[in-house]
C-alpha cells in the first residue's frame, strides 16, 4: 500500500530519531566503522534488494573532483526491470551489458553531505549505471509501489529512504520528465558520455515539515 505523504513524514522521522537514539546515525551505518572509504566501491558491497518489485540500493564516493557540491557521496536507487511491461519500449538505443543480476531501472540518485544530510536528487544517462532505462511516466506509475523495506540490509536506512521516495515523489516525476527531454535532445544512444547527469534538484529537507 503506498505511502500517505504524513505516513512519509513520520516514518522519516522515526527512522531518523531511531538513528540518532541508538548512537550509530546514517553515515556511521552506511559506511564501515575505523576503515578507509574507498572511491568507488559500494556499501554495502552487495546491493540491498527487497520487495515485490525489486527495490534496491548501495552507496558509493566519487573522488573529490566529481562531487556535487558539499556531497560526501550517494545513494543509487533502481527497482527491478521485471517490474516493468515486458515488451516496454527502452528510451534509449543503449542496453544493460552487465548479466541479468543488474538487470535493473536506475529510480535516482541521492546525495548526501558528510554529517548525513540529503542535498538533492539527481538522475544519471543510461551509460552511467548501466541500466534499462524507459520513459518516465512508467516509472512514475510504480514509484507509489517503491519500498526499500524488508529483511536484507540495515532497517533504518531502508526506512529513511523508503521515506524519502515517497515524501519526494512529484519532484522525482518531473526530474525524470526532464532526463527524458535532456536525453531526446542531446544523447538518444544513452552512451555519450559528456551527457551523465541528466537532471537535478536541491533539497530542503525542513520545507518537507512546514505548516
Amino acid at each position: 500500500m503506498p505511502l500517505s505523504f504524513s505516513a512519509a513524514q513520520n516514518l522519516l522521522l522515526r527512522s531518523s530519531q531511531a538513528m540518532y537514539e541508538s548512537g550509530r546515525p546514517l553515515m556511521r551505518r552506511i559506511l564501515p566503522e575505523d576503515a578507509l572509504i574507498e572511491q568507488w566501491e559500494h556499501y554495502p558491497a552487495r546491493d540491498v534488494v527487497n520487495g515485490p518489485i525489486g527495490c534496491r540500493w548501495f552507496y558509493h564516493c566519487h573522488p573529490p573532483e566529481e562531487r556535487a557540491n558539499g556531497e560526501h557521496g550517494h545513494f543509487h536507487l533502481f527497482l527491478d526491470r521485471a517490474a516493468l511491461p515486458k515488451k516496454l519500449k527502452p528510451l534509449t538505443k543503449a542496453k544493460p551489458g552487465r548479466g541479468v543480476e543488474l538487470d535493473v531501472c536506475h529510480l535516482a540518485g541521492l546525495s548526501i553531505s558528510p554529517n548525513g544530510l540529503p542535498i538533492s536528487w539527481f538522475t544519471t544517462n543510461q551509460w552511467v549505471t548501466d541500466e534499462w532505462l524507459f520513459p518516465a511516466n512508467h516509472i512514475a506509475d510504480i514509484l507509489p509501489q517503491v519500498s526499500f523495506r524488508g529483511r536484507r540490509g540495515d532497517g533504518q536506512i531502508n526506512q529513511w529512504l523508503t521515506a524519502m521516495v515517497a515524501l519526494y515523489r512529484p519532484e522525482i516525476e518531473a526530474l525524470l520528465t526532464e532526463r527524458d527531454r535532456c536525453l531526446l535532445s542531446q544523447d538518444p544512444s544513452g552512451k555519450n558520455r559528456d551527457v551523465e547527469v541528466t537532471s537535478s534538484m536541491q533539497i530542503d529537507l525542513a520545507a518537507l515539515f512546514d505548516d
